[in-house]
């Protein structure tokens, strides 16, 4: 015996299959950003803080470069960082192996790192964006105020990724468009493999 179904039935029905099948079909960063959401915890930023707090507060000054906001937008200005945060923390602070302060840099190199495995940040495509040397200055100051520039942009990473429902927009070709002539005693902007190297070398420090 043939059942017959109501018209209004079968549309029904067909449409919660189209709905369904169309859900499937989103990326999976229209809604939620994944694990780039995961990428950093309130105990890194815990981290900074503790290796800021574990600096004298008088005496030595350290000579860097870092990259200043300016016109950037958060975005922009997160991902021109990034590179000179690993320089900074591989060049500048190194401490006895087993020792705190020692630990809570390799946990913050490890975080670059892993957010850039992960691409929740990519790398600066220079075939498509200019080089952001032009927001970056050389600084003098204390240990403690050089970390809180790590600290600054970390901060506004968490931010990024923790609180905006979509995914990043990270494309800088405009941001990183500065008429102003960058100063002279900057190096070029830090590449890839320069990273890369950076990276390396921590990791070569925890065999020693």
């Amino acid at each position: 015996m043939t059942l017959l179904v109501p018209t209004h039935i079968q549309c029904k029905t067909k449409v919660k299959c189209l709905c369904v099948m169309v859900f499937l079909s989103l990326p999976l960063t229209m809604g939620d950003p994944g694990p780039c959401r995961h990428s950093i915890t309130r105990d890194h930023l815990l981290t900074i803080r503790h290796l800021i707090d574990n600096q004298l507060q008088s005496g030595c000054s350290i000579t860097y470069t870092f990259i200043e906001q300016r016109s950037l937008n958060k975005c922009c200005y997160v991902k021109a960082a990034m590179p000179w945060i690993l320089e900074l923390l591989t060049g500048h602070f190194r401490y006895t192996r087993g020792s705190d302060n020692h630990s809570y840099v390799l946990s913050l190199t490890g975080l670059i790192h892993n957010i850039y495995s992960q691409r929740c940040v990519p790398q600066i495509n220079e075939e498509l964006e200019d080089d952001p040397v032009s927001f970056g200055m050389s600084f003098s100051s204390s240990p403690s105020e050089a970390l809180g520039r790590v600290q600054d942009v970390l901060s506004v990473y968490w931010e990024l990724v923790t609180t905006m429902d979509s995914p990043v927009d990270w494309s800088c070709e405009r941001e990183y468009t500065d008429t102003a002539e960058p100063p002279t005693a900057l190096p070029t902007a830090l590449s890839l493999t320069t990273v890369s190297t950076l990276w390396d070398s921590e990791k070569a420090l925890r065999l020693v």
